[in-house]
């Protein structure tokens, strides 16, 4: 420790310490560093070897972090924040530009809250080139661990969201669930008893359920709704996203149901479909980035740039909650359009 000189650690060394320790595992964080494990383990050992201690250690094959270990990941949050800090502030200073800030998104998010903010940006003439780099929230999650993305617009029903130490987020809104058939069904609104008001034709469509294998809790999630509001469906299809569902809800072979910012761009129908209101549990859109990123100021321009825009945000073309929704799903659940973000 006596010959220790700080330039022997570098900036690349606590990115892959902070990494790892977020991460839990060197598996998952080689996956996020892209990186291969046998280098990350050799720079940690390179990096103990500097210091002269031991930062990380195994208990049945549990990785922790040593007193020391946690010591140098809470500094290097702080140190990393501080020269992305200085790195944002020279890029204005020497090319004029305020830099480039990557966004990890779900297509929906990026088309119905990414690109509204960006136009708020362009407006303000903030000068920030805006990265969109479309992922599933785990994917996100892993590339915010591993310092690749700056921030990430998530669903707050992702399993994902179970944030890593390190990671914050804000609410930046919420989207309601719809009840999604095709035009060709009679209008289920004035409906109490649909297995008696309905034709056994728009009975039977009504009956057929689009699922969604997302391996999520969400999943079990829209399961458990499908058997309160249709006791007697089945399931046709089992999709991997909601614009795939909307298009079998399209074509007139089943129902689904869906959050908002998937059926719509900027209050234009994506699909030729009626949506009704049903009294669920909306959908919180969230906006997750390291704790430190909360200070720089591409972030904050983000979020000004965003509650500005979020009053102007359009909404598709809903209908009211038909009655044997209401029924058997309880009293309506107020929507939320947007909430402004707690940061301060």
């Amino acid at each position: 420790m006596d010959d220790f000189d700080p330039h022997d650690l570098t900036l690349r060394q606590l990115q892959i310490l902070w990494t790892v320790a977020h991460a839990g595992s060197l598996t998952r964080a080689a996956k996020q560093l892209e990186m291969r494990q046998p280098s990350i383990s050799q720079q940690i050992s390179k990096m103990e070897r500097t210091l002269g201690g031991k930062l990380v250690r195994f208990v049945n094959n549990e990785m922790r972090l040593t007193p020391a270990g946690e010591f140098l990941v809470e500094e290097a949050g702080r140190i990393l924040g501080a020269v992305d800090h200085a790195k944002a502030g020279l890029s204005e200073f020497f090319s004029g530009e305020r830099g480039r800030i990557v966004v990890g998104a779900l297509p929906s998010l990026a088309r119905n809250v990414l690109m509204p903010t960006l136009a708020c940006l362009l407006e303000a003439k903030a000068g920030y080139v805006v990265d969109i780099v479309e992922m599933t929230p785990r994917e996100a999650i892993e590339q915010l661990n591993g310092r690749m993305i700056d921030m990430a617009l998530i669903s707050g029903y992702a399993a994902a969201t179970r944030l890593s130490a390190g990671l914050r987020h804000v609410v930046l809104m919420e989207d309601a669930q719809y009840l999604a058939v095709p035009r060709c069904i009679a209008d289920l609104t004035e409906i109490a008893e649909p297995e008696r008001d309905l034709s056994s034709r728009d009975w039977d469509i009504l009956n057929r359920t689009i699922r969604y294998a997302f391996a999520s809790e969400h999943s079990d999630r829209v399961n458990m709704w499908y058997e309160q509001l249709l006791p007697s469906n089945r399931m046709l299809a089992r999709c991997r996203s909601f614009e795939s569902a909307l298009a079998f809800v399209e074509m007139g072979l089943g129902t689904a149901i869906v959050p908002e910012l998937a059926v719509h761009q900027n209050g234009r129908p994506l699909f030729d479909i009626a949506l009704y209101s049903v009294p669920l549990p909306a959908r919180k859109t969230l906006l997750v980035a390291p704790d430190h990123y909360f200070n720089l100021p591409h972030l904050k321009a983000f979020i000004a740039a965003y509650n500005k825009c979020a009053p102007t945000l359009a909404r598709p073309e809903v209908r009211p909650t038909p009655l044997f929704a209401t029924k058997r799903l309880g009293a309506e659940i107020p929507h939320v359009a947007s909430l402004t973000p707690d940061v301060p």
